[in-house]
């Protein structure tokens, strides 16, 4: 078993799929419900064995808890996730973060996954809200750098557990390469789009942020992505940033590579390259894109 992933009881799953314990048993006993059972005969479920239920029984999702209703605060969060109250889950996020409660956020991310909401509205009406909010704080001189960069951590983390319950397709639809340039000290949104391109079906090659332009040219002829994402959240030395950008550019230019780009940082940067196919401004580009 999984142990970095929460898993629950007989009752927990009740709970969340909005039935009874019977129920569970049944539908465990006749493979409709995957299960995992102790050595002592008991049954333990994986948030990816709901996730799956709920995806196959979509019915059972408009009276599903979506997680264990423990608290009276439990019940009000179970309740903005099934009115897709994204402003309020917001602004709990936002506060859970700097308290440094990564159960309490991982509820939310895991809630909303399970309550069929998709992966890149999830992303965009949810994290980078977030994620802004506590920036915003952070300029405004209301917390300090150091409770910045933990809660943006913690937000960070709490997405990358949460491919834990994603069921991603097998590649099928080519390569694709993930960069941020040399001088990119961000990455937590290059890995939402690495995410996004694997529930397409894409195999990711990810170099994250700093990614050097040494190599490249290797790198686009033996691996030959079909595509370039490139993220940039602030340009401290443009012209140097400006130029390594013209290089990929033309290396992809020359491979038939598509480029694209997203983040503040383009603001600065001029992307008008032939091999640029688009900016991308919201990770729903990313995901229809």
């Amino acid at each position: 078993m999984k142990t970095d992933i929460q898993s629950f009881n007989s009752i927990e799953a009740a709970k969340i799929l909005g039935v009874n314990v019977s129920t569970i048993k049944r539908w465990t006993d006749s493979g409709k419900l995957e299960c995992i059972k102790t050595a002592g005969g008991h049954r333990k479920f994986l948030p990816e064995h709901l996730a799956k239920f709920l995806e196959r029984n979509k019915k059972q999702t408009s009276r599903a808890s979506l997680f264990p209703l423990d608290k009276k605060a439990d019940l009000h969060i179970s309740h903005l996730i099934m009115k897709s109250d994204y402003p309020a889950l917001v602004k709990i996020v936002r506060k859970e973060a700097l308290r440094g409660k990564h159960s309490a956020v991982q509820k939310i991310l895991n809630g909303l996954y399970l309550g069929q909401h998709p992966l890149y509205q999830i992303y965009d009406r949810l994290v980078t809200p977030a994620l802004h909010g506590i920036g915003e704080l952070w300029e405004k001189g209301r917390i300090s750098v150091v409770e910045e960069h933990l809660a943006t951590q913690l937000l960070r983390d709490s997405i990358v557990r949460l491919q834990g319950i994603i069921r991603l397709p097998a590649p099928q639809n080519g390569i694709a390469l993930c960069l941020g340039l040399s001088s990119e000290l961000h990455d937590l949104a290059l890995k939402m789009v690495h995410h996004l391109l694997e529930l397409r079906g894409y195999r990711v090659l990810y170099g994250g942020q700093q990614t050097p332009v040494i190599g490249m040219e290797k790198l686009l002829a033996t691996a030959r992505p079909e595509r370039i994402y490139i993220s940039s959240t602030v340009v401290e030395f443009g012209m140097m940033v400006q130029r390594e950008f013209d290089e990929i550019c033309r290396l992809a230019g020359e491979t038939g590579t598509h480029v694209f780009v997203g983040g503040p940082g383009f603001d600065q940067l001029d992307y008008q390259r032939p091999a640029v196919v688009k900016r991308l401004y919201t990770f729903e580009e990313v995901f229809q894109g």
